[in-house]
């Protein structure tokens, strides 16, 4: 007698479907990860194209700034001759497309490197920090930090700040006990970062140079600049400025300094109305929050070259307040040279 047959179990019978829909789960997130990262690629090349793109276009343009820089004569107005001129008060030009640049003069800036260590000069960096809002307590405070920082020794003034202090806080290694190499370095100092009204869309940075001179140019400063080296409301300084940049007033030395601007015994010896060796150049994109900053300084006399960068970083800029089309064009090297003139070499500073 036959023995009949194990009953077949049916409930494995939908395992080889299950599977296939695992599968190609597995498969589509796959794809789309693929297809997200290939669309990331794609977004981040056009990124790094742009960039290049960019780079090239401003460095053609710091090309050009320089060659202007070289060539052109310098007077009273700034760049160019009797007819045309680009002003060195840190207003923007438009070089070509999208790129701007600012031109300023470092002789309408407040020296942080001039003032002295007794203590006769501190009024400057005092009021130009007074001008943000900051209090006698606060302006003297910060301004005894700045002079430690850069004096050689490690005696601290009353409200400075030295190696000890700094040791303190964790940053020992930020003191320089020496000059500062840029602007910049002022956020090294010791409590100078902890004030945001230093910093943000009108960083103090815009207002100092690092220059030994103690020269002074009002009709290329800005009114911070003003107001820290005469002491002058800020209303009137905003005013002068304004109507400075209007061309209502070519030459306004004689409304903040009194007495002959060429008496050596008086305030006026520090005034310069030639502009500086040394010019900051700001080179931007018209939207971009960023550019880049250097210091040019010319020595035309020199055996080594005839001028050399001090310095060059990259730096957060505040938005444009005019449109593109209010900006003037840089005008041409040639535009700005006197061509009946048979002498157009460069003057020494």
């Amino acid at each position: 007698m036959r023995r009949p047959c194990p009953p077949i179990l049916r409930h494995q019978k939908g395992y080889i479907l299950a599977l296939n829909i695992v599968v190609l789960a597995v498969m589509l997130a796959g794809a789309t990860y693929i297809g997200q990262r290939m669309s990331l690629a794609k977004v981040l090349a056009r990124a790094e194209q742009q960039r290049e793109q960019d780079d090239v276009a401003l460095e053609s343009a710091r090309a050009k700034v320089l060659f202007l820089l070289a060539t052109v004569p310098r007077g009273k107005h700034g760049l160019g001759n009797a007819t045309q001129t680009v002003a060195l008060d840190g207003r923007y030009y438009r070089v070509a497309n999208n790129i701007l640049v600012s031109l300023q003069d470092t002789y309408g800036l407040i020296g942080a490197n001039t003032v002295d260590f007794e203590g006769n000069r501190r009024g400057l960096i005092e009021r130009l920090l007074g001008s943000y809002g900051l209090d006698n307590i606060g302006v003297n405070r910060l301004t005894d930090i700045l002079l430690d920082y850069r004096d050689v020794d490690d005696f601290r003034r009353i409200n400075g700040a030295e190696r000890e202090q700094y040791r303190s806080a964790g940053q020992e290694s930020l003191i320089r006990n020496g000059d500062l190499l840029t602007p910049i370095e002022l956020g090294r100092v010791l409590s100078w970062s902890d004030n945001p009204q230093l910093w943000n869309d009108d960083p103090v940075t815009d207002y100092v140079h690092i220059q030994h001179s103690s020269l002074f140019n009002p009709n290329s400063a800005s009114w911070r600049a003003l107001v820290a080296m005469t002491g002058i409301p800020h209303e009137i300084a905003r005013n002068l400025v304004e109507r400075r940049q209007r061309g209502e007033i070519a030459d306004i030395s004689r409304l903040v300094f009194s007495g002959d601007i060429n008496d050596p015994f008086g305030l006026g010896s520090r005034v310069s109305l030639f502009p500086s060796a040394s010019i900051q150049v700001t080179l931007r994109k018209e939207n971009s929050t960023w550019g880049y900053r250097m210091l040019a300084t010319h020595t035309p006399s020199s055996r080594a070259s005839p001028w050399h960068i001090e310095y060059a970083h990259k730096i957060s800029l505040k938005p444009l307040i005019s449109p593109l089309d209010k900006v003037p064009l840089l005008p041409e090297a040639a535009m700005l040279r006197d061509s009946g003139s048979s002498n157009q070499v460069q003057l020494p500073f």
